[in-house]
């Protein structure tokens, strides 16, 4: 009779164990369904104030009214962008830790300045893709295109100083053009863009590359000129600005701003995020802000056609090492 009670006894214990199993992960599944139920963090790599800072801050605040949810964005700036991303990946993959950053996660891998990239994240979606990048020089200067550049800096090689972030993809367009038109500049790191447009301002430096909006207070004010846009075709917010391509010179310039979660992350956060960015980047007003403040228009590129892109732009960037690193 003992045994028997004790057998039953087992039997009990074990359906209750199953029972709470089953209820444990009914729970997971209940919350990851509901998410988010509290704050997101939305970390930016670099200080406020800049064109990242912006288009993060902008993105989150839409954001907010599709999830029904707060989102705090914080600064966490250092390495390039590396401190901020390094938060992230080792954040828990709970949805409530996201990186809003660019490809200079990619030349941070193959400069040495992370061992990661985009690999070791969850990339979501893409909100920007920046192909407003222009070449501009101080108005005094005396250049009128380009080829004034280039003929310049081939009469003195080496001497026209290029401010760039050393590692940074200002740095791998100054030396493709380096490459490409057959110039020696001397180039410099200068910091982030709105240090190297004083630098610009200042005379410190003879040429500068930066997002046009970076850049759009020098030039309305008439104290920069732009000498081409390094992009496929004139961009439609400031159409008086001619390509690289319409002077001769195949050069082209694009970037992507993506957020991401810790690798990790479940599949159903990613896809409830990614549908709650494409509605944001199709709203006109969201359009409006972005234009009027950098002269860039917002581009979604969901999950799938984001990865291959890193995956591509990462091998183009690797083979050309020599030109990514100083």
């Amino acid at each position: 009779m003992k045994k028997t009670l004790s057998l039953i006894f087992v039997g009990i214990l074990g359906l209750g164990i199953i029972g709470c199993d089953q209820k444990a992960n009914s729970t997971s599944s209940q919350e990851k369904n509901s998410w988010p139920q509290k704050t997101i963090t939305l970390v930016v790599p670099f200080g406020a104030g800049g064109d990242t800072d912006f288009h993060a801050r902008n993105l989150a605040n839409y954001l907010e009214k599709e999830l029904d949810t707060r989102i705090i964005v914080n600064n966490v700036s250092g390495a390039n962008g590396n401190a901020g991303m390094k938060q992230v990946v080792n954040a828990q993959p709970d949805g409530y830790t996201a990186l809003f950053f660019h490809e200079s996660m990619l030349t941070n891998k193959v400069v040495g300045v992370s061992t990661q990239a985009h690999e070791a994240l969850s990339p979501v979606a893409a909100t920007i893709i920046d192909n407003s990048y222009v070449i501009a020089a101080n108005a005094k200067s005396g250049y009128k295109n380009l080829n004034d550049l280039i003929n310049k800096a081939k009469s003195e090689p080496g001497k026209l100083i290029y401010a760039s972030s050393v590692g940074g993809y200002s740095y791998y367009l100054g030396r493709l053009l380096e490459q490409d038109v057959g110039i020696d500049f001397n180039i410099v790191d200068a910091g982030g863009g709105s240090d190297r447009n004083a630098a610009l301002l200042a005379g410190k430096i003879d040429v500068n590359v930066n997002p046009y909006g970076v850049m759009k207070s020098y030039f309305d004010s008439g104290d920069f000129i732009p000498l081409a846009v390094i992009s496929d075709k004139r961009n439609n917010l400031f159409p008086d600005v001619s390509t690289a391509k319409e002077q001769g010179i195949d050069w082209v310039a694009e970037r992507y701003y993506f957020l991401s979660f810790p690798k990790g992350t479940d599949s159903k956060i990613i896809e409830k995020m990614e549908k709650a960015i494409k509605t944001v980047t199709e709203k006109p007003e969201f359009r409006k802000k972005t234009e009027d403040a950098y002269s860039v228009s917002p581009t979604f590129v969901g999950t799938e056609d984001l990865i291959k892109h890193l995956d591509k732009t990462l091998q183009i960037f690797e083979n050309n090492k020599d030109l990514v690193n100083n």
